[in-house]
């Protein structure tokens, strides 16, 4: 009989612990989702994709896939600058990390120069 109690009230304590974090995270979920169909609507309305192929350079008479050639040669090259600066601040923070005693620190810095490989060399797969 004690044990049908204590299983009911555990029940009970339980399902009001998930009904109060179900409250907690709700607002958060909601701007989550808010902002998540905002943004790309004001972007697409905004002409945004249009400021980007106007920075780039890139060609609006192309067709089928040399858009999308033309569009990955003209972002390669500042994308490549990007990763080169950041890169080496990875791998600060990466040994930062080691120094700590993070075991995270060498996949911080292997992810930041594989990214930066990676980068460096869709130039030469898009060419």
């Amino acid at each position: 009989m004690t044990d049908t109690i204590n299983n009911s009230v555990q029940h009970q304590q339980q399902e009001h612990t998930m009904q109060s974090t179900i409250r907690k995270h709700a607002g958060a979920v909601a701007a989550w989702l808010a902002v998540s169909a905002i943004v790309p609507l004001g972007f697409f309305l905004a002409g945004g994709a249009n400021i980007v192929r106007n920075a780039a350079g890139i060609d609006k008479t192309t067709d089928g896939l040399g858009k999308f050639v033309n569009a990955a040669d003209a972002l390669v090259g500042p994308a490549t600058i990007a990763m080169a600066a950041i890169a080496p601040l990875a791998c600060v923070v990466g040994a930062g990390a080691l120094m700590f005693g993070n075991r995270r620190g060498i996949t911080i810095i292997g992810a930041a120069l594989g990214t930066l490989i990676f980068v460096a060399s869709v130039s030469g797969i898009v060419q």
